[in-house]
């Protein structure tokens, strides 16, 4: 499937894939006031599309009788689980949302957006600088004139300055908790590639019941807030607010978050 589709996604998506998707949602839930946030930013807004839906946490949060939500995902895994979850949702967020398959580097839905929403440090499963340009620039197409972009990452700040060693390794696990009949305790490992500005984050699942195992690993390039800034404006942006938590405090070079709201101009 082209990466520009906004098709449904029509292969098998086996359950190994749906595994791992509902894995990695348990151990990352979001941040506290996230959802909340991007409630607020959608007041009054009659159609929304989020990029890397996931398992549909935000997107379906968000759905509503005076809204129309996209949600648009790569992965089969996270697409099917959203599926699943959208049916257990109400009625009314199963009408007003709708669960695609696309890659949110290149996309054209088609259709204009007064919200388009990146949650979460998706941003920072685009490896270059290039592959978030086209990702900016899709976006601006997708607003209507005057629309708001939205997206949340970790501040990359004091760790681009930190002398934190080449690799971390946690012997404990960062999370635990229950899944089906079993009780996983998640490993997390990294590697750091300073001058590429790149982390590759591992984590290992173990089950205490049966020694079941799943390996995961997640790519990333953390960006800074002048790198941003340089592509919100070559992709047509306007930076309007930019947040250093999800209750609107001012961003500074140690807040943990780096929440952007910019402008289509």
């Amino acid at each position: 499937m082209s990466p520009r589709s906004g098709g449904l996604a029509r292969e098998r998506v086996g359950a190994r894939a749906v595994a791992s998707a509902e894995l990695y949602a348990l151990t990352h839930r979001g941040n506290p006031g996230d959802v909340e946030f991007y409630e607020r930013l959608c007041r009054g807004a009659r159609r929304v599309l989020e990029l890397g839906s996931g398992s549909g946490r935000v997107a379906i949060a968000l759905a509503g009788a005076r809204r129309n939500v996209v949600g648009l995902e790569l992965d089969a895994g996270f697409l099917a689980l959203a599926r699943r979850n959208l049916r257990g949702a109400s009625a009314a967020k199963q009408r007003y949302l709708r669960l695609i398959h696309g890659d949110f580097r290149d996309f054209e839905l088609g259709e204009r957006f007064e919200r388009v929403l990146l949650p979460y440090n998706a941003l920072y499963c685009l490896l270059t600088k290039s592959a978030a340009l086209s990702c900016f620039r899709a976006a601006h197409r997708a607003l209507e004139p005057g629309g708001l972009f939205a997206f949340d990452v970790w501040n990359a700040a004091p760790f681009a300055r930190s002398r934190t060693s080449e690799a971390a390794e946690d012997d404990e696990p960062v999370v635990s908790f229950r899944h089906g009949a079993r009780t996983w305790d998640v490993f997390e490992h990294s590697r750091v590639q300073r001058a590429r500005q790149r982390l590759q984050v591992s984590y290992d699942y173990r089950a205490r019941e049966d020694g079941s195992s799943l390996h995961m690993v997640i790519p990333q390039r953390y960006f800074l807030a002048a790198e941003l800034d340089d592509l919100l404006t070559r992709a047509g942006f306007t930076v309007q607010a930019r947040y250093g938590d999800f209750a609107e405090a001012r961003f500074t070079a140690r807040a943990p978050q780096q929440i952007v709201i910019a402008r289509a101009r």
